[in-house]
């Protein structure tokens, strides 16, 4: 813009400068006309029509070049008022989100009076591919969590259990780890058998529905929770849902495959289960 600004310039004084010496010729020479003054004016009327052709090019690149400059400031302010929309929108989305997360579980706390619950949050996955495990942050010096405690969403739905306990931070295994076995029950109709983990199933991110007896009505689709038999998780948990019966390679009994509620590749926070009533 600089540039143009300084040959917008020059542009006018090539014009001016021609002009006074067309009307010092003009003034000076007596008698009218003469050969020198018409020579001189007709030289310069090419030269005035010159400068004039360069000063409304210079002038029209110069307001084209203004009219960019506007155009670039418009652009740069919509650009940061869309930056600013965007960011409210994902505030907007992440206070969405918490609230739906504490209403499902308020509606979990109307269900299960007697939990007593942590919250956590997950803040690394392990690297193994041996296992399915998990860290979270709360350990013995911030939180009440020990060894067994249950891991749930807000839903209810079943992530696993409490390893180990460290002082700040805690190891967790989720429902595919082949550490992972709890009794659980088909929803539809209480027909009772064992959640565990499978190695093969783990890679699949399903787990296995196992001890099956010829009697057990179990279809695909059927919903798998926790029978809290033992004490080591409450009843009521949903474990997951059968996705497929299958028969042992022994063909002697059957198993199903389950895939888990919990959607465990996009957990954050997490709810520890510190205290529940055991079923009788």
């Amino acid at each position: 813009m600089k540039r143009f600004l300084r040959f917008r310039n020059i542009g006018f004084l090539l014009l001016a400068v021609v002009i006074a010496v067309t009307t010092i010729v003009s003034v000076n020479t007596s008698g009218g006309p003469g050969v020198f003054t018409n020579i001189l004016t007709a030289l310069s009327k090419p030269l005035v029509s010159v400068a004039t052709s360069v000063v409304r090019t210079f002038e029209s690149v110069y307001g084209y070049m203004y009219e960019y400059d506007k155009v670039v400031a418009e652009n740069q302010k919509l650009k940061a008022e869309l930056a600013k929309l965007q960011q409210d929108y994902r505030e907007y989305t992440e206070i969405a989100k918490e609230n739906a997360r504490l209403r499902e579980l308020f509606n979990l706390s109307a269900r299960h009076a007697d939990f007593k619950y942590d919250t956590a949050t997950i803040i690394a996955w392990s690297a193994s591919n041996w296992s399915s495990a998990f860290t979270i942050s709360k350990g013995e010096t911030n939180s009440s969590v020990k060894a067994g405690d249950p891991i749930i969403t807000e839903t209810g739905a079943l992530v696993g259990y409490i390893k180990e306990v460290g002082p700040v931070s805690s190891t967790c295994v989720t429902v595919l780890d082949t550490t992972f076995s709890a009794g659980a029950v088909i929803d539809r109709n209480n027909d009772v058998a064992v959640a565990m983990g499978d190695f093969t199933l783990m890679r699949e991110g399903k787990l296995k529905l196992d001890y099956l007896t010829d009697s057990t009505q179990i279809v695909s689709g059927d919903t798998i929770t926790t029978s809290g038999k033992g004490g080591v998780l409450p009843a009521g948990l949903v474990v997951g849902t059968v996705e497929e019966v299958r028969m042992h390679e022994s063909g002697i009994r059957r198993y199903a495959t389950i895939v888990p509620a919990a959607e465990l590749d996009s957990l954050i926070n997490v709810f520890v289960i510190t205290s529940f009533e055991i079923a009788e």
